[in-house]
């Protein structure tokens, strides 16, 4: 579906409240915002030419007031950009073997699962999460409060913090070699080898077992191949959700194909430190994190395929640029210091303090304030209102 992106955020702009605000309005926008369309803007081809708009990126406007139109929900349940239901997205017969930072499959639902869309790519795979799939009446928030493992969390209507149920990961050819899976049952999907695991333990807390005692969870991967040499896998992250093996099959059999194309990035850099070069680019730091709209990766080490499974990048030496929405906490914490002391990050607000830009760095190579200060020089960010002009990760970035 093609949508005029940029009209529509134009339009809510124009109509942003006066500038001079209170505090307490300050705050009720923020929560606004937190609330509200809170996913990103992936720019793919489909077949004749149609650009389509993958996930959402409208996070922005929620500081204005929305257009009167009725939202749409993407597959997880979370309101979305306004489509007209009498379209429908042009998908290929079959899948093709996606190139480095492409993505050649989109978001979908199954039975009581939905799957995001890629919301990272690397050179070798590609990246979802996996939700309870939640009527949009009863779709989660996000609150700037909570936090999982010291990161932004979503949270349903209640505040309780509503847990990622799973991830799908999608290699590339030859990409994955499945050997965590050897000893799995065997099974066919479409026609080609899937392998299923259950493993117990430190996933999960314990749960009763038919004698009202205690036992460890069992619980299951799948990996299989969706095309010769090239395997998705799914993970999963807690056994009261877990999947039957029924519900695994139905998940690999409804991965749905898209033409490949590549994933875009809002951020640029003139002067790159010497070495780094592309590991990632996505549109969170974490499968939780909700406030971001632009993060690349750069790293001095590039990944060795074949790979056993989706790579930690936060164990990488690393330098993490981000383009994200600044909400009123952030602000407020950005216009006391740039560089806050004791820490390995850097930050200044743009486009009158809605966006910030970041310069991060992790590992044992970490650099100095004074270094990222230096980087946080030369980023630019691409127009934060109009996600679908922004350039392709390996057009902005050497991989």
């Amino acid at each position: 579906m093609e949508h005029d992106l940029h009209s529509l955020l134009a339009a809510a702009r124009d109509d942003a409240p006066p500038p001079r605000l209170s505090i307490d309005d300050i705050t009720t926008a923020g929560r606004r915002l937190a609330r509200r369309r809170r996913r990103r803007t992936l720019l793919a081809s489909v077949a004749g030419g149609l650009a389509a708009v993958i996930t959402g990126a409208t996070a922005a406007i929620a500081l204005f007031n929305p257009p009167v139109t009725a939202p749409t929900a993407d597959p997880n349940g979370t309101p979305g950009l306004v489509v007209d239901a009498t379209q429908s997205p042009a998908r290929p017969a079959g899948f093709t073997s996606a190139g480095p930072f492409q993505t050649n499959y989109s978001g979908y639902t199954s039975g009581r699962y939905a799957v995001s869309d890629p919301y990272l790519v690397t050179a070798h795979y590609q990246l979802s999460t996996i939700d309870l799939n939640a009527a949009p009446s009863a779709a989660p928030t996000v609150s700037p409060s909570p936090t999982v493992n010291g990161k932004p969390a979503r949270t349903g209507s209640s505040g309780s913090i509503v847990p990622r149920e799973g991830r799908l990961v999608v290699f590339g050819t030859g990409a994955f070699e499945p050997r965590e899976f050897n000893g799995g049952a065997k099974l066919s999907i479409g026609g080609r080898q899937a392998l299923l695991m259950h493993a117990g333990g430190s996933v999960s807390p314990t749960v009763a077992d038919k004698y009202g005692c205690c036992t460890d969870p069992v619980i299951p991967a799948m990996a299989w191949q969706y095309l010769p040499g090239a395997w998705a896998a799914v993970y999963w992250s807690r056994a009261e959700t877990m999947p039957t093996r029924d519900e695994l099959v139905a998940l690999a059999e409804a991965l749905p194909a898209a033409v490949p194309a590549p994933f875009p990035v809002g951020i640029q850099v003139r002067d790159l430190p010497k070495g780094y070069r592309l590991i990632a680019a996505g549109t969170r730091t974490s499968s939780y994190d909700n406030t971001n709209l632009s993060v690349v990766r750069l790293g001095l080490k590039p990944m060795a395929p074949p790979l056993t499974g989706a790579t930690d990048l936060d164990a990488y030496s690393s330098l993490i640029l981000t383009l994200g929405i600044a909400d009123h906490v952030t602000g407020e914490a950005i216009n006391k210091t740039t560089c806050p002391p004791a820490t390995n990050r850097c930050a200044i607000l743009i486009e009158d303090g809605q966006f910030f830009l970041q310069a991060e760095t992790l590992g044992d190579r970490a650099m100095s304030t004074s270094e990222l200060s230096q980087i946080l020089k030369t980023m630019t960010a691409e127009d934060p209102f109009d996600p679908t002009s922004w350039p392709a990760a390996t057009a902005a970035y050497t991989s």
